[in-house]
């Protein structure tokens, strides 16, 4: 069985707010490496629950901002892991097909717009507004058409509440309740990484009673950001983007998008960090 896991950072125990890459004072670099590590040991953790749950192969996909955020040395080594240049590869989740078993989401955050919620943004319509979805349930729509189950899934109790509704049988561990958009109470990390890698275990286990979350086709997306990711959020593109399946309309509309650049084969002069 082969695992994928997809990895964010708004979502950690211990996170309330983003790092500054303009600020050059040691305390912004103390803050952004300590964030990473805290990302680190849960996806670690998932990892771990991973294949004491029997997974030949586990694929962790670092996919918040840069790209190298999780410092990889430090996991176990039986996974591999996809780093780098996000959106620059062949798709939003690489690698991901039908060969995989279950799909695990770490570190996620709530939508953009939700009241309370750490950090919240990018706000995904569907159908001209029958159903919005966040990063981590769009991620589970796309596994759903590979007709892979997301078993599990880290975050705030905003975020962990939205799942939860739309996949009901998912294992989820909600490391910290959000008081505001950068104040919460958190598990201290180590509890939250006893969650993540007991919840890991349970969800693996219990794949085959996890539907794939599907949505029928055809498929209208829009997304709605902001600058900053404050309210009010507007429509990212003018109109929205039609596919056959989720996963269709969703890279229609990320290729779309002038921000993202995928399938970058030759070098382009980029710079790291972007930020």
């Amino acid at each position: 069985m082969k695992v994928y896991i997809q990895t964010d950072l708004e979502g950690c125990a211990g996170f309330c707010f983003y790092q500054d890459f303009q600020d050059k004072s040691p305390e912004a670099y103390r803050h952004y490496h300590r964030m990473c590590r805290l990302l680190t040991n849960e996806v670690n953790a998932a990892v771990k629950g991973a294949f004491d749950s029997g997974a030949a192969e586990v694929i962790v996909n670092d996919s918040h901002g840069s790209g190298y955020n999780i410092i990889f040395e430090e996991l176990d080594p039986r996974c591999e892991i996809i780093h780098g240049r996000n959106c620059s590869g062949p798709h939003w989740l690489p690698m991901l097909d039908s060969s995989f078993g279950a799909l695990v989401l770490i570190g996620m955050h709530a939508m953009g717009g939700t009241e309370k919620a750490i950090a919240p943004h990018s706000k995904w319509e569907v159908n001209e507004g029958e159903i919005f979805m966040s990063e981590a349930s769009m991620a589970a729509a796309i596994a759903g058409d590979y007709n892979i189950p997301a078993v599990f899934v880290s975050g705030d109790n905003m975020l962990t509440k939205e799942v939860k509704e739309k996949i009901p049988h998912i294992k989820t561990a909600t490391v910290k309740t959000a008081l505001g958009t950068y104040q919460a109470k958190s598990l201290i990390p180590a509890k939250a990484c006893e969650l993540i890698y007991a919840g890991v275990k349970v969800g693996i286990d219990n794949r085959n009673t996890i539907k794939p979350y599907h949505i029928e086709g055809p498929v209208k997306l829009r997304l709605f950001e902001s600058e900053g990711h404050i309210p009010p959020l507007k429509p990212v593109l003018p109109n929205a983007i039609e596919g056959d399946n989720v996963n269709e309309a969703f890279m229609k509309f990320e290729r779309a998008m002038p921000w993202t650049t995928f399938d970058v084969n030759i070098s382009d002069g980029f710079q790291y960090p972007s930020g």
